[in-house]
């Protein structure tokens, strides 16, 4: 076997560490995706901390080249990789006769999860995710061609209505109740796109979907995209509007584009301790509202904070996250939030130790 076919199996063969049918790419991503996130929310948690919201100057830029690189985009990796692990999930309950039941009350537990994070003053999308969880589970019951034309429909209508409303002469006028709904159904639709893509294979080896063409097609739309997001002017609404509204094309090309590369040896090691990251994102996600609603408002009440500021603390928050996940993982096979999750869904105490002889689905 060549290094580089060794290290494509072992991107997608189980982690050797607990728990032991991971796929290794997917929690790599995940924690990306992870950090992605508390990047876009740190305007939210300095806003709420006390911090005036106007930006001017070299701050304006940093958070529009912030809004263009991430705005949405990772909202629509964690969405994406939901849908995977939603096809995973519902695959390992089949292959060992386990009831939906058991996919039903994980998702309830989840919009539990989410309200708690709500109360703590968070940005929470778990709640939704359980919500519309829950409405993919009765999608799957369709035929697939059915299931990627709602998918495809979901993820780009309310997109292109939201920005002919907000962006052109047009004039369209969406109700309110009508736009909630949109926005839940291109959550839903970023979903469903990651539960067809994975169960076509898009994470195992050797699969048959064409990984670099999606990416390099997606690498192409990118940059008009990009470039549209900055000459929208910086700081503007315009400017905001358009990076989220077209955050599933770089978002794709994010995902695919980390497939390829981490299928080169130099970048699973580089990437590697991300996977623990990525294994506690149910815990981190949590942990980062406390981590911001309790330090934010102490570093924010001297003085504002800079861009730069803003993204040191946040780099901070990350990089401790990471150690303690890394730690963690190395003596329990899952997190604390996870294994909460995990007892719930199966009603059953699951050994938390690494040495326990406990399954893993």
């Amino acid at each position: 076997m060549t290094a580089s076919s060794s290290a494509e199996t072992s991107l997608h063969r189980p982690d050797s560490s607990r728990p032991t049918d991971r796929i290794v790419s997917i929690d790599v991503i995940r924690g990306i995706a992870i950090a992605g996130i508390l990047l876009i929310n740190i305007t939210y948690f300095l806003n709420r901390a006390g911090q005036d919201e106007a930006v001017h100057g070299v701050d304006a830029v940093i958070w529009q080249v912030i809004d263009v690189l991430a705005l949405g985009k990772f909202h629509f990796v964690f969405a994406f990789l939901f849908g995977t692990g939603v096809f995973i999930f519902l695959s390992r309950l089949t292959a060992k006769g386990r009831s939906t039941w058991v996919y039903i009350r994980r998702m309830l537990i989840l919009i539990v999860a989410g309200a708690v994070n709500s109360a703590l003053g968070g940005i929470d999308v778990l709640a939704s995710y359980g919500c519309l969880a829950l409405v993919l589970l009765l999608l799957t019951l369709v035929p697939r061609s059915v299931l990627v034309t709602v998918g495809i429909a979901a993820a780009i209508i309310p997109d292109a209505l939201h920005m002919l409303s907000t962006l052109s002469s047009v004039g369209i006028e969406i109700p309110g109740a009508l736009l909630l709904v949109l926005e839940f159904g291109r959550t839903l639709g970023h979903m469903v796109l990651g539960f067809w893509l994975a169960e076509r294979g898009l994470f195992a080896a050797g699969t048959r979907v064409p990984v670099g063409w999606i990416f390099g097609i997606g690498l192409v739309l990118s940059l008009p995209v990009w470039i549209w997001s900055f000459t929208a002017g910086t700081g503007t609404e315009a400017a905001h509007e358009v990076a989220f509204r077209t955050a599933m094309i770089p978002g794709l090309m994010y995902i695919t584009g980390l497939i390829l590369l981490l299928r080169l040896p130099l970048a699973q090691r580089g990437l590697s301790f991300l996977r623990f990251y990525g294994r506690m994102a149910f815990s981190n996600y949590l942990g980062q509202t406390v981590i911001c609603v309790t330090i934010l408002p102490l570093l924010v009440g001297p003085g504002r904070l800079s861009a730069l500021a803003a993204l040191g603390f946040w780099l901070g928050v990350v990089v401790v996250q990471c150690v303690i996940s890394m730690l963690w993982l190395r003596w329990l096979r899952f997190g604390p939030l996870e294994w909460v999750w995990r007892c719930g869904t199966y009603l059953e105490i699951t050994p938390l130790r690494a040495d326990g002889d406990g399954r893993s689905l």
